[in-house]
């Protein structure tokens, strides 16, 4: 179906014999009978004029030439200029335009005079002067007229355009090429309708479509907006008309084919036209090549970028461009390498483009360092980058959170003359604020607002990201308001952010502030909001509020998703309602929601912090049969649900399934079974499981060592046993602590130094000295002990020189001797190289006491 107003031709009637027969042929039949009277009453020539006397008559005499219209001059368009523009001020306007434009005023010479002035209301003042000045005896002025159309289609002035036409009489026609000009601006200004209607309307009048650069602006509209049976129709009947259909109405239509993936289609066409008022050159190609990669077919498009040699094509740079761009997308590095060597084996020089797609590529697929190297291979091959070279690699930069290299690379982008934009400073901005720099991302934003680049959304949004993710909700708040003093509006994104971090700070009533204010704004809730203030009242343990949001989301027509049931579902299991908690799953079913891994875990974990491990292990059973594996928390559920029962046997099957399930335990798991295992006096069970979890790099929490030392101490007769510590010497932890308490040192304090001590000869010196500095807030002091095993630990990590940051100026002999004294103890379960060099330190320590103490003996003396 054609678009609107633009209808086939009608076809018209047989034209009669007579008037095949009018017009020329009679006039020829007149002058030869007069020739030959002439001939008949005049004397015969002479020999030598005979040849021109009978050459003469046969040539077709010129029409007579008409006397041009005397042309209007620059000076002459700038005086009539004058006085239209002053025909407000001076009423002698019309007399003064008279005599520049005297009678009589032909329809060309007043179509040159509107086509000189540039701006269309002076013309419409001009055509108006012209229609009261001759009143009486106006001719019809149609080129004027027609002038006049050109000039307000340049102007986008459509109502004055409609205005004209519809006051021009029905004897003055307007020009195809106007009504084509006019067509064209239509359709440049996304006005597909109008654009029709003047294409018809030219074709009533002048028997054919606008030529085909004008009709082509609205064949390219048509593709562009998918229409694309109405492309179709216009097309072909722009090769109805003669010469009315070029090389760029077939490139447009292949390029709509391959935009819908028919590229098969595209080709054909171009076969069909080959010759035929088209001649195929690379741009089409180019499309083609561009049509195939489009349809993700890259290897075709590269075996047409070989057939082109073949057809006499050669390549130019948009065709590798196209190639490189695409492959880019998909992450084929080694292709777009080969392809840069064919083009420098061919002579082309890379664009900017093309080299800003090799830098993303590499940013997205490798890192944004290695795309430091395109930046240095375009300095090299003279090729200047543009402001999107440096805007990629910042973005890259600021993703990898390498905000200092990011920060160079705009100075550099500013040194070089290039004016850096929103896009330059957004990611900077929101890089600084989520690593806490916020006085840095301000600064960066008063930087780009002095440049003359307003924030906008993406600017504030990332702000306020930037200071939600690093904690900093109220100064997020308060960029809020900087946006309404700006009248930047922020949108659903924006109110989300906010909403989100102040419900994870349980800021309820400011979250409750900012959702009346979206309201009023007729900003739209979404699923997502709704989910995140039911997850901030439960956080805030107020279940009720959270499900008034949940039935409110619901009478909204909001349907919650997996993510907003589950919410409600870890709030009903929070307060032990694990009735409701399975009621809600069922009508989380019927609304077409599939439980996922949280909704079961979140169950499982419910029943099992009430000691229901057979419902626990019903959900767990039905979790499976739906082909949703457990996870590591529903492992840690499970694990603790047995524990809580004291059956740590079970439990530590459970552990031994999970790994062979291959699923990491990590520090909740050794926690809980270390805990239950010292409660059941387990002792040496829990000390492998804290000697498992340091071979496997899981640093232990407060809550672990907490639970060591009450273990330790607690169960100090077990582990004096001997029976059981001829059982598990090698055990580090439990031996050392053996070891001290035998030396008849204080049980707590040598529960945390046996607890240093594995953690120092695991290389988690760290910890181990984050743990030293948190034993006097327990009440408990470092002795000698604690410094021998933070020694091992320095040494463990070929930092023996540090270690006089942890020991102290001097000891007395009676702690050098503990020292020494337990030095053989540690020994046994460290590698001998970190023995060796503990033994050196401490020896240089020694001599330096000896020293100190020999000056005084002999003062002594």
């Amino acid at each position: 179906m054609l678009p609107e107003g633009l209808k086939p031709r009608r076809p018209t009637a047989t034209m009669p014999l007579a008037s095949a027969v009018r017009g020329r042929p009679i006039r020829a039949r007149v002058r030869r009978l007069r020739r030959r009277a002439r001939l008949h009453l005049t004397p015969r020539p002479p020999p030598q004029r005979l040849m021109s006397t009978r050459l003469l008559p046969r040539i077709t005499p010129l029409l007579p030439r008409r006397r041009p219209n005397p042309p209007v001059t620059p000076a002459l368009a700038a005086a009539l200029a004058r006085v239209l523009a002053a025909r407000a001020t001076d009423p002698t306007w019309p007399r003064s335009l008279a005599a520049l434009l005297p009678p009589p005023l032909s329809d060309a010479r007043l179509a040159a005079a509107v086509s000189s002035l540039a701006d269309p209301d002076l013309a419409l003042a001009l055509i108006s002067w012209s229609k009261s000045h001759y009143h009486h005896d106006a001719p019809t002025t149609p080129l004027a007229h027609s002038a006049l159309l050109r000039l307000l289609a340049r102007a986008r002035r459509f109502d004055a355009a409609e205005a004209t036409l519809q006051s021009m009489s029905p004897a003055a026609t307007p020009t195809r090429a106007c009504l084509g000009e006019l067509s064209a601006a239509y359709a440049d200004a996304g006005m597909d309708r109008k654009a029709a209607e003047t294409c018809a309307r030219a074709r009533d009048l002048h028997g054919a479509l606008p030529v085909a650069r004008h009709c082509n602006r609205l064949l390219r509209l048509l593709v562009e907006r998918r229409r694309w049976k109405d492309a179709r129709n216009l097309y072909d009947e722009m090769l109805a008309d003669e010469g009315g259909a070029d090389n760029y109405s077939t490139c447009v239509m292949v390029r709509g084919m391959c935009l819908e993936g028919r590229v098969e289609e595209g080709i054909k066409l171009i076969e069909v036209r080959w010759g035929a008022g088209c001649i195929p050159h690379v741009v089409f190609y180019n499309v083609l090549i561009d049509g195939y990669c489009r349809r993700g077919d890259i290897g075709r498009a590269l075996l047409l970028l070989e057939d082109m040699e073949t057809k006499g094509f050669l390549p130019t740079v948009v065709t590798y461009s196209v190639l490189i761009n695409w492959l880019g997308r998909k992450g084929d590095l080694e292709k777009i390498g080969s392809l840069l060597g064919e083009m420098r084996v061919r002579g082309l020089c890379p664009s900017v483009q093309i080299y800003n797609t090799v830098a993303d590529a590499l940013c997205k697929w490798q890192s944004a360092s290695q795309a430091m190297s395109v930046l240095k291979q375009m300095f090299a091959s003279g090729c200047d980058p543009d402001v999107v070279t440096f805007n990629t690699l910042i973005s890259a930069f600021c993703r990898e959170g390498n905000v200092r290299q990011a920060v160079k690379l705009l100075r550099e982008a500013i040194r070089m003359d290039l004016e850096p934009n929103q896009f330059s400073y957004t990611p900077l901005i929101h890089g600084f604020c989520i690593r806490g720099e916020v006085m840095v991302a301000s600064d960066l934003l008063v930087e780009m607002m002095g440049r003359g680049h307003t924030p906008d959304l993406v600017t504030f949004g990332a702000l306020i990201h930037g200071l939600v993710v690093s904690g900093q909700v109220s100064e997020a708040l308060i960029v809020r308001e900087k946006m309404a003093e700006r009248q930047v509006m922020p949108d659903a994104n924006i109110y989300n952010v906010l909403i989100s971090g102040l419900c994870k700070k349980r800021m309820l009533p400011a979250a409750k502030n900012l959702v009346v204010e979206m309201l009023e704004q007729n900003v739209q809730l979404d699923k997502f909001l709704y989910t995140t203030l039911i997850d901030g009242f439960i956080r805030s343990e107020n279940l009720s509020d959270a499900r008034k949001i949940f039935e409110f989301m619901e009478e909204k027509g909001v349907c919650p998703d997996v993510v907003g049931y589950n919410a409600m579902i870890k709030g009903y299991c929070k307060f032990g309602m694990m009735n409701e908690a399975v009621l809600c799953m069922s009508n989380m079913r019927k609304a077409g929601c599939i439980p996922d891994e949280f909704t079961y875990t979140t169950l499982i974990d419910g029943y099992a912090k009430q000691g229901n491990i057979s419902a626990a292990l019903r959900f767990t059973c039905d979790m499976m049969k739906r082909r949703c594996n457990p996870n590591v928390v529903t492992y840690s559920s499970l694990i603790c649900g047995y524990c809580k029962i004291g059956d740590t046997d079970t439990a530590e099957d459970l552990f031994a399934n999970m790994q062979s399930e291959g699923l990491f335990p990590n520090v909740v798991h050794y926690t809980i079974l270390i805990g239950s295992l010292f409660r059941k006096d387990k002792v040496f069970q829990a000390a492998e499981y804290f000697e498992h979890m340091l071979l496997n790099h899981c640093s232990p929490n407060d809550v672990t060592l907490h639970y060591l030392v009450n273990g330790l101490t607690n169960c100090m007769p077990s582990i004096m046993n001997s029976k059981y510590s001829e059982a598990h010497k090698k055990n580090a932890l439990l031996d050392v602590f053996k070891g001290l308490i035998s030396d008849g040192l204080d049980p707590r304090i040598s529960a945390y130094n046996a607890i240093i001590f594995s953690l120092c000869r695991h290389n988690m010196l760290e910890k181990a000295l984050d743990l030293k500095e948190k034993m006097p807030n327990k009440g408990y002091s470092p002795d000698p002990v604690t410094f021998l095993s933070l020694l091992y630990g320095f040494c463990s990590v070929r930092k023996p020189r540090d270690w006089r940051s942890v020991l102290p100026n001097e000891f007395q002999q009676v702690e050098l001797e503990i020292i020494c004294r337990h030095e053989t103890l540690f020994d046994q379960h460290v590698d001998k190289s970190v023995s060796c060099e503990v033994s050196r330190v401490l020896q240089l320590y020694v001599e330096e006491f000896q020293s100190i103490q020999q000056p005084e003996v002999f003062a002594g003396s």
